[in-house]
């Protein structure tokens, strides 16, 4: 897990920190939320900010589609279209992050991340790790602290 704390850094949650805060059936543990959770206050009341990629929504919202509880599964869904909603309106718990403009991927954005999973597709990165990999290295290329909240040990080794 992460080591925080991220003063006034940038911290980009991964689809594993955002299935523990839904608390997705089947995708979490029921063990880390209070630390995924107090982690998420940590960083948020030293004035950090939070940030998600548009593929971990995508996948995000994969998981939850799963959920077999029909009324737990629209609770969830409805849950994440308002955070979604809010984030985009400038309101919500996190800010979602685009190449462009436009929050959806245009068709360069696409091929690209197409070109960087044949790269590193003998290390098993989804379209949603290297959006995150991409986003942190950017990020620290001007100079700020940026911390990867994810369980992947290996996607959390590019935070810096």
């Amino acid at each position: 897990m992460a080591g925080i704390p991220v003063l006034s850094g940038i911290a980009i949650l991964d689809t594993s920190w955002l299935l523990e805060l839904y608390r997705v059936p089947g995708y979490c543990k029921a063990s880390r939320f209070h630390c995924v959770r107090k982690n998420i206050d940590d960083i948020i009341n030293a004035g950090g900010e939070l940030f998600v990629t548009v593929p971990v929504l995508f996948e995000v919202a994969n998981h939850i589609t799963h959920v077999r509880d029909g009324r737990r599964r629209r609770t969830l869904s409805g849950k994440f279209r308002d955070d979604v909603k809010q984030s985009l309106d400038g309101n919500g718990p996190w800010t979602i992050v685009a190449t462009g403009k436009d929050i959806l991927l245009r068709s360069e954005d696409v091929i690209r991340l197409a070109d960087r999973f044949l790269q590193a597709s003998g290390e098993n990165y989804s379209f949603a790790d290297i959006s995150i990999i991409d986003l942190a290295t950017t990020l620290q290329g001007r100079n700020r602290a940026v911390e990867i909240l994810t369980f992947d040990g290996q996607l959390a080794a590019y935070s810096g």
